[in-house]
């Protein structure tokens, strides 16, 4: 029989770790102001309405409070580093775009820019958010989706995926930064 309580290490009530579970990293777009979400989920199909998880002590918390719109940018694992950059960084004290030499555009149905080096992109109309203690969840209503045709399908795509603690991989092998 496993002997459990040596096997698992567990946490009380109230404590939180990311237990290196991969989750793909989105940069989300509010007005001109990057930032990644590791939390964030489809919740509904009809209409397609999609969630993100924002720190409530970060810049991005009150731009998107203040906006009506944001975007979802499903970037390459060739960007790992312009991503951790965007992710370490604060958009109230540095222009994370010359920082990282990522470019962005207009996008088509929304005000907040979109990434065109991203593998799919969602525009969204922010419907309404939850508030929680550290966290707020905010969810938007997809527009526009925006994807590179023939470039999705398993084994052609090199997703980012974010394990917590500067850990990151793809389908490949873990790479720390």
């Amino acid at each position: 029989m496993m002997d459990f309580k040596n096997l698992y290490k567990s946490l009380p009530e109230g404590g939180y770790t990311h237990g290196y579970i991969p989750r793909p990293v989105a940069v989300v777009c509010v007005k001109e102001n990057p930032f990644t979400v590791a939390h964030h989920t489809p919740v509904n199909k009809d209409p397609f309405i999609y969630a993100i998880s924002v720190d409530k002590n970060n810049y991005s918390y009150k731009l998107m409070l203040e906006s009506e719109d944001f975007t979802i940018n499903f970037l390459p694992f060739d960007f790992l580093k312009e991503v951790d950059t965007i992710g370490k960084t604060h958009g109230n004290e540095v222009n994370k775009w010359q920082l990282t030499g990522l470019s962005y555009h207009k996008s088509q149905t929304v005000s907040s820019v979109l990434i065109p080096n991203s593998l799919i992109i969602y525009e969204c109309v922010k419907l309404n958010h939850i508030e929680f203690e550290d966290h707020c969840l905010f969810f938007g209503k997809v527009v526009m989706k925006h994807y590179i045709k023939g470039k999705l399908k398993p084994g052609k795509v090199r997703y980012l995926l974010f394990h917590g603690k500067n850990y990151y991989s793809t389908n490949k092998k873990p790479k720390k930064i």
